[in-house]
């Protein structure tokens, strides 16, 4: 087991660490910013919108495409894809336009499809992030990564990067028809790693993060802000905040 420690706080005892994805060791301004500038270039073209709507429609989204970060508040990366997806139908209902679920699901799974083959590409690993990891690693602690996104995007960043052996199992989208947030895919790692919930921390950049591990009964969530939001709006959710994980000391 290791402990882990910064000036402000310590973490004893652990044996297993779930890390969220994007956020956490992936640069999500990159990758989800592609990601919504071409969800919301196939809604304009599907639907016949103006293109003056582009901008408007990646800022409804959580993106601005100006500045090309993620808005802190913004829904894409902070909540569940089911979530994204009802709350964005709702803003396209004001704007006059009634889409399904079924149908923005499609149009979501489409895109998907076209920038999966060539994710690697929008993919910037945060690199103290991946260098904290080997270094768990190296103490012999079991890992695994938890995230919205799916198993099959996920696989193909670790297999580019080649960093399969960095973690023990991966739970996703399609792993569960619960949302993260739930606490069920943190229970799925935890049986698979078959790891003990009091002996685990989650590290993530962001509340639904926190929640995921909550709900699953693991008490520490290690928050980052590498993410959407800075440290201070992370400390409302956390007691266990850094600006990075290069500042945490890893010990037995």
């Amino acid at each position: 087991m290791i402990n882990l420690k910064t000036e402000n706080w310590t973490i004893k005892n652990i044996d297993t660490i779930l890390f969220d994805k994007d956020g956490t060791f992936i640069d999500l301004h990159y990758f989800w910013g592609k990601m919504t500038e071409l969800r919301v270039r196939e809604i304009i073209s599907t639907y016949n919108l103006d293109d003056s709507l582009f901008s408007q429609l990646c800022m409804k989204l959580g993106y601005d495409n100006n500045s090309g970060k993620m808005l802190k508040d913004g829904i894409t990366a902070l909540y569940s894809r089911s979530v994204i997806i009802d709350l964005f139908r709702k803003d396209l209902a004001e704007l006059g336009l009634n889409v399904s679920v079924g149908e923005m699901e499609n149009l979501f799974d489409y895109v998907s499809s076209v920038f999966y083959k060539e994710m690697t590409k929008y993919t910037k690993p945060i690199d103290s992030a991946l260098d904290f990891i080997r270094s768990v690693r190296a103490s012999g602690v079991k890992t695994g990564v938890v995230t919205s996104d799916s198993v099959k995007s996920t696989m193909l960043t670790l297999k580019h990067f080649k960093w399969e052996p960095l973690f023990d199992v991966v739970i996703g989208r399609e792993s569960t028809k619960e949302t993260k947030e739930s606490g069920v895919p943190v229970k799925m790692a935890l049986e698979k790693l078959g790891s003990d919930k009091d002996k685990t921390i989650m590290i993530g950049d962001a509340p639904m993060d926190y929640l995921a591990a909550k709900n699953a009964g693991v008490e520490s969530t290690v928050l980052v802000a590498t993410g959407q939001l800075d440290k201070a709006d992370l400390l409302k959710t956390s007691p266990f905040v850094v600006d990075s994980l290069g500042s945490v000391i890893v010990s037995s």
